[in-house]
């Protein structure tokens, strides 16, 4: 009896792990509210998800700003570029699709493999700036190149996001319960995926996969301590 009662028993383990991503999901949908702050909740997010994958066992709410705060300028950035990319992207995309020209069908296809591309950064980018310190320039770059290194991988997301995006068009009641639970659970489901990934240029990753708890803030910790 006192077993069932444990901490550790699987089935506190679960409810906790529910609690957590619905938490996850109201602080995302609330700080993505002013839609210019999109980036850096969707980097905390995932940073979140990704140290519970780690077994970090973070302080939600408390990670999950300090996490935001950290990464809002860069992540703000980046998520300004990708927005405006994604914007012209749609255009092109329109303008070809209703247009008359002989090329229109050629032009079009092009259209759609670059919007396929972008969507394959977009999912990658805001989980490398979560883990990774670096540049803008180079995050972007970064998440490019993963994306098409796990090409694998990358098709399984794209589709399953793909899935996601025509199940919410197409029962709008779908998108409202999504918005409100369903963001932390894909962002864990997503996360289990992109650690598996990210551990392989990070050893100290692998490291915490290991017992090693570790994140990029740890790192930036040791290094002025050296310094």
């Amino acid at each position: 009896m006192m077993k069932f009662f444990s901490v550790d028993n699987p089935v506190f383990i679960v409810i906790s792990r529910i609690g957590d991503l619905l938490i996850l999901s109201l602080l995302w949908l609330l700080t993505s509210l002013p839609v210019i702050t999109i980036g850096a909740s969707t980097t905390a997010l995932f940073d979140i998800c990704m140290k519970i994958v780690r077994s970090r066992e973070p302080s939600v709410v408390k990670d999950y700003f300090k996490s935001f705060g950290s990464n809002f300028k860069q992540a703000t950035v980046i998520w300004l570029i990708m927005a405006a990319v994604g914007a012209v992207g749609a255009v092109d995309m329109y303008f070809w699709a209703h247009s008359d020209m002989e090329i229109a069908s050629v032009m079009n296809a092009v259209s759609i493999g670059i919007m396929v591309v972008y969507a394959a950064v977009l999912l990658y980018v805001f989980p490398v700036q979560a883990t990774f310190d670096n540049t803008v320039k180079a995050t972007l770059r970064t998440a490019f190149l993963l994306s098409l290194k796990h090409f694998p991988d990358t098709i399984g997301l794209l589709i399953c996001s793909a899935a996601i995006g025509y199940l919410c068009w197409l029962v709008p009641a779908v998108a409202y319960v999504f918005l409100i639970i369903g963001t932390g659970l894909f962002a864990m489901l997503y996360s289990l995926r992109f650690v598996n990934i990210f551990k392989q240029y990070a050893p100290v990753i692998a490291e915490d996969m290991k017992g090693k708890a570790w994140d990029k803030d740890d790192e930036k910790s040791e290094e002025q301590k050296q310094s």
